[in-house]
């Protein structure tokens, strides 16, 4: 099957798929943001974050449709579950543009795109700190720290130590927010 020219790009973050699209037309591979990616003709370099990722690439696969996941920096079952469901290359976000250049020119051209090698088994976090991420990003995010504390029982700087240790074991390296931690914990699947 031939596939278009045209490089579909899509992100549940219009501008990540901009910068995205911009990356791409910059070495001179055609690109355009799409609305529904499930509906993307040809290839597609899409952002899944969600559990239900996997079966947009399965469907894409069926229908002889490339993907190249990328973004995030995923956990090793993560990204075999992504391989394993028929996504064409997964690329992390610390490769550089010109990698992520690469595979996609690699997929285009029908070539196999080796996948990342099995990664240093990460960092579990103990039950308290799976009890403490679960409070401070999801039960009460819109709480302060100290409020938080004071609903789990223990002081402030406690829970400093908590959220430091759970950022660590993250390895987190985006933005300084709950809202990152938490995007990074849920990709990891260490918290729901």
């Amino acid at each position: 099957m031939s596939l278009p020219s045209k490089v579909s790009v899509w992100s549940p973050w219009r501008l990540h798929a901009d910068a995205m699209v911009l990356v791409l037309m910059e070495h001179d591979i055609p690109a355009e943001f799409v609305d529904e990616c499930s509906a993307a003709p040809g290839l597609l370099v899409a952002e899944l974050v969600g559990r239900d990722d996997l079966h947009l690439v399965e469907a894409r696969r069926r229908e002889g449709l490339p993907t190249v996941v990328w973004g995030g920096t995923l956990p090793a079952p993560r990204v075999a579950a992504l391989r394993d469901a028929g996504a064409s290359a997964y690329v992390t976000l610390l490769h550089s543009p010109r990698e992520l250049v690469a595979v996609v020119r690699q997929v285009q051209d029908g070539q196999r795109v080796a996948w990342p090698g099995a990664a240093v088994p990460a960092e579990v976090l103990t039950g308290r700190e799976r009890e403490v991420a679960q409070a401070y990003l999801v039960q009460w995010a819109d709480r302060t720290r100290a409020e938080v504390a004071t609903r789990l029982g223990m002081s402030e700087r406690t829970l400093k130590v908590h959220v430091a240790n759970i950022w660590a074991k993250a390895g987190h390296r985006g933005t300084a927010t709950r809202d990152g931690l938490l995007r990074t914990l849920t990709v990891r699947g260490w918290i729901a």
